[in-house]
Formats: C-alpha cells, structure tokens, sequence
C-alpha cells in the first residue's frame, strides 16, 4: 500500500527536475519518447515526471567504472583544446571532464554562450506580475527548467536550464540577468549498429546557487552504463569546476544550501545526503530488505533537512535529518486519521500542513496551517495550530525569509502566508503562459513560479491587502 501511495503522488508530481528529462528525451537520437508536457493523462494539467533509473537497475560504481570496456570515446576532459563555436557569434567552449559519454562543455564567454534574463510585465498586466522575455528559439514547451533563486543584494542570481541555438544549455545568472559561467551537454554518438541503439542520453542538472556556492552536476542515462557526476564551486571558480563529489547516484531532482546537497533516489523512496563539509554521504529510505519509510525529498535547511516519510499504513510525517549525526529520524506527526501533508521552514520557522489523508483522486483533504519555532526534536517543538489552509496535491511549496508559499492544485491558485502572523495573499499566474509547474523561491519580497511558457515572478506588495488570521 505504501509503495501504490508513492507512485500516485510521484505521478501527480511536477518537480523542478521534470524538464531536464523530457527536453533532453525530445532532441536526443535514439532516446524514448518523453512524457506528455499537454497536461494529458489525468495528471490535472501536470506532466508526469521521468525517473532516469527506469532505464536500468544497475547501479553503484563510479561514473568511470560504468563506462570502462564499453567502446565509446569519453569526454576529452579539461586539458583539451577549445571548441571553436559554428556560430561566429558563438562562445568558443572547453571540455570539463566531469562525465564519461556525456559531454560537458564550459564557455569561455558566458555572455555569448546564453542569452541576457530579461523581464517585462506579465499578459494581464497583474500588479506586481513580471515575466521572463524569451525572445531565442525556445523548442518545445516547457520553455525552461524550474529555476534555482537566492537573493543578492538588490536583486536574485539564478540558475537556468533551456535549449539555446538547438543545444541543451545551463548557466548562473548575475543579479543583473548577465550569465556569470555557461555550460552545454551533448549526447556522444553511440558506436553500437543502429539496429541496436545504447539508448543513452545526458541530463544536465539545473545549476542550484547558494548564498556562497553552486551545485552542478550531468545524469547520463544508458540501458547498460548509467552514470551521474555531482559537483560544488565557488562562484570565482565556476568555469574550472572539474572535480566530482564521491556519490553517483541517478537521481529524481536534487537541493542544496551552501553545505548540504540531496538527491532524490535512485528509484522511488529513497534519498541521498550529502555533507559537503564532512564528505559523507548516506542513503535513506525503503531499500531491498529493509522496513524503513519511503522518502521522495529532503529539502535541506541550515544543517538540517526536511521532508515527508510514507509508512506502510500509508500515513505520512515529517522527518528530520541532522549534520550532527548524520541520521535522520520523525519530528512531525498528527493525530491519526490526519497526516502531514507538506513540511517546510525558512531556517527560523517550521511550518506544515495537516490534512485528511491523500486520496483516489490524487489531493488530500481538508488542511490546516501550523507552525513553530525551528526545531530538531520533537521535544522542542512548540506546535500552533494558525488557520485553514489549502487543498493540496502532491505538495509544490517553498518558504524563506518568513514568507510560505503552497500551490493549491484543485484551484490552480498558489497561497501564501506571512508566518509571524499568517497573514495570507493568494493569485494565480496568467493563464496566457500556461499551467504551473513548480514554486521556485518564496522571500519577503517576492514569489517565482515555473511555468510551461517560461518564469513568472509576483511582487508580494502586488497582491493587495490580503487577509489576516482568523
């Protein structure tokens, strides 16, 4: 019963990560088809999301271990000479070396390699509404990825994926929307007689910025050799990030802080944890041969990271895991038949969701908004009930800087709330850009959403007066 739990909601579920998967699919020789991005097959106006370890159930060993004896050319690494660009206006490019059969390349002139982030004001004209300017040959919808966003003085740097003069491109983004480093995948040409193709693709991962480093990383999917590589930089040394983590492990989508990255899977239910600051990494959830919960998540929060846990009656809790021990253990639970619907903080507040249990028709039920101080322990929680919430599927939510905000898919409305009071605003986004996809980032100031026509960004002062508690 758990694992027919996870797979619904896994199927309702439209993470950042979908993207990579399916616009990797769509321009790749030889690739599957990827899944419907028209909002067919029950999925509520949501696309199904990929697993890249559907193509095998191999696994562990190293990027390179996977690839040796297989007869196809590897990256040529850092040390070759740059790629002159086919278009003059073009970057020149140069091998990073980071994945065997999956082939990363850095810009030497970011500026050339993507295009400048520009916004204008969203179809509408909805107060406080922007929308981002995609005026390149964007291919196929979605447009883009789920963006990564944190604050930078005025303004947000961004991690970006999309497809840019026909390739799949990456970049972080300055705070005024200029590319500080660039990256392309290429699928290298499998040497095998077409009759009987590798299947094999590269997927890049969204760039995931921090306050003080980013994530990158690149997913080949193969029949036979599936690999990842998994990397943390520095901003003043993005263009010679070259050093993979020690964890390939194909993966659902991934979050980072500065310090903490987690990988969702491989397969459904299990995540890794990786400690950038010890090097460890561990693996958490319903594995051959154990009875632990089944995770889908861990969004990582200061030296903690926080997610929902399925049990085998089906019920869901909020579960912490700690940098200091390196475990991760329950810390939410309601009283039964209620479950924990969504579970999130900002660093200082803990806030959550407490619904009836997920049903047939892929929602929970009726839900109520609590909060408290951040805690570690259930001992030091000191729970309080604030208001009616939302009706929720698979939870889409961010929270920062005070602010949560939580996409109520039966409404198509995304809600937020202020949690020193939960003061509460709501909207939509316009309808002419297409169904939401994801809630990127939540602050004091503003919320971005992912949707299929590219990214919209609602200015909280926009929203109007809203309304306080009850």
């Amino acid at each position: 019963m758990q694992h027919d739990l996870l797979a619904r909601r896994a199927a309702r579920a439209v993470p950042f990560f979908f993207s990579l998967s399916a616009l990797s699919a769509s321009c790749s020789r030889g690739a599957p088809e990827p899944p419907s991005v028209d909002g067919t097959g029950g999925t509520g106006g949501h696309p199904a999301t990929v697993d890249a370890t559907q193509a095998s159930t191999h696994g562990s060993g190293t990027a390179s271990e996977a690839a040796a004896g297989a007869g196809v050319p590897g990256d040529a690494g850092p040390d070759a000479p740059p790629e002159a660009p086919q278009d003059p206006g073009d970057s020149t490019w140069r091998a990073t070396g980071w994945l065997e059969r999956c082939q990363v390349d850095v810009a030497d002139e970011p500026s050339k390699a993507l295009p400048s982030l520009r916004w204008e004001q969203c179809p509408g004209s909805a107060p406080g509404c922007t929308s981002l300017v995609v005026d390149w040959d964007a291919g196929k919808y979605p447009w883009t990825a789920s963006p990564t966003v944190v604050r930078w003085g005025d303004g947000y740097r961004v991690g970006l994926y999309f497809e840019y003069r026909g390739e799949r491109r990456t970049g972080v983004y300055d705070a005024d929307g200029t590319p500080l480093a660039a990256w392309r995948y290429k699928d290298l040409e499998p040497t095998v007689p077409e009759t009987n193709p590798r299947q094999e693709y590269c997927i890049p991962t969204v760039p995931s910025v921090g306050h003080e480093r980013v994530w990158l990383g690149a997913q080949r999917v193969s029949v036979e050799a599936p690999g990842s590589a998994y990397l943390v930089s520095g901003y003043d040394a993005l263009a010679t990030a070259s050093q993979p983590i020690p964890v390939d492990a194909p993966s659902h989508g991934l979050y980072t802080t500065d310090d903490t990255l987690a990988l969702s899977g491989p397969g459904s239910g299990t995540v890794n944890i990786y400690d950038r600051i010890s090097g460890q990494a561990k693996r958490f959830g319903r594995q051959s041969g154990n009875d632990a919960p089944s995770f889908y998540e861990m969004v990582p929060v200061g030296d903690h990271a926080l997610g929902l846990a399925t049990l085998e009656d089906a019920t869901s809790e909020g579960w912490i895991w700690s940098r200091q021990t390196h475990t991760i253990e329950p810390l939410l639970r309601a009283e039964s038949p209620r479950v924990i619907a969504d579970v999130k903080s900002d660093g200082q507040t803990l806030v959550w969701l407490e619904a009836e249990p997920y049903s047939d028709d892929g929602l929970y039920g009726a839900s109520s908004l609590w909060t408290s101080p951040f805690a570690a322990t259930k001992a030091a929680l000191a729970p309080e009930e604030r208001r009616p919430g939302p009706i929720i599927g698979y939870p889409i939510s961010a929270a920062g800087e005070g602010f949560y905000a939580v996409y109520a898919i039966g409404e198509d409305v995304i809600h937020v709330y202020r949690l020193s009071d939960a003061h509460h605003w709501s909207f939509t986004t316009p309808p002419e850009l297409f169904a939401i996809q994801n809630i990127a980032h939540v602050d004091s100031r503003e919320v971005w959403v992912w949707v299929r026509g590219g990214i919209v960004r609602q200015a909280i002062s926009g929203l109007g007066a809203g309304d306080p508690a009850p």
